[in-house]
């Protein structure tokens, strides 16, 4: 079955996610982490737990190896669209039960802005390459007209203009962009490294309770 990436917001492109470790801990760099404890989000969570682990790995820490793993199942089965368990591996980091923890960078604003994560409490050590994360897709049997018009609609939208704007900024954007998948490499890559989907594309991972 062929799908197409539609539209995706302007704030689903090219992203990052960041290691953080407390500041003034003496941790500055991964290698530091050998032996560590590190807060994740949830297990599906391609932001706060599947990129950066990847990441890890890259760098020599395997999980249940040389780095012990808490994650916080927090929004299974949302695929990363609820930060509650970002946001609880932020408060284990600064109460001291681990040695860093992984969030989205965006997130590491917004906690700072909550009060989660006091202002110089923290400091980033390590991030991911640009990633994607959502896009609007459609399959074969949408009907081509329609799926073309709805498209030109969405790319169509201005933020200057006050009668979209508000319905805009319920989507958390402020562009509608053509939709890609060349963002998707290293998910594809962090997926396959832990056999998080079968063959069928069903999800695979023993721990997974959605």
């Amino acid at each position: 079955m062929e799908l197409q990436a539609l539209v995706m917001r302007d704030t689903d492109r090219d992203l990052r996610s960041v290691v953080i470790a407390r500041a003034g801990s003496g941790i500055e760099n991964l290698s530091q982490l050998a032996g560590g404890t590190i807060a994740v989000g949830a297990i599906d969570s391609p932001q706060a737990n599947l990129l950066p682990l990847s990441l890890l790995r890259k760098h020599g820490l395997v999980p249940g190896e040389n780095l012990t793993v808490r994650r916080f199942d927090v929004g299974v089965g949302l695929h990363g669209d609820h930060i509650g368990g970002e946001r609880d591996a932020a408060r284990a980091l600064i109460a001291g039960a681990v040695d860093a923890a992984c969030v989205i960078d965006a997130n590491h604003l917004l906690f700072a802005r909550e009060g989660v994560l006091p202002t110089g409490s923290t400091t980033i050590i390590a991030e991911t390459d640009p990633y994607d994360h959502c896009n609007m897709t459609v399959g074969p049997s949408a009907d081509p007209a329609l799926v073309g018009r709805f498209r030109e609609l969405l790319l169509a939208m201005s933020y200057d203009d006050a009668s979209l704007r508000p319905l805009l900024d319920l989507e958390g954007l402020k562009v509608w962009c053509p939709g890609r998948t060349s963002g998707y490499e290293a998910l594809d890559t962090a997926v396959d490294e832990v056999g998080f989907y079968g063959k069928n594309g069903d999800v695979s991972a023993s721990d997974y309770r959605p």
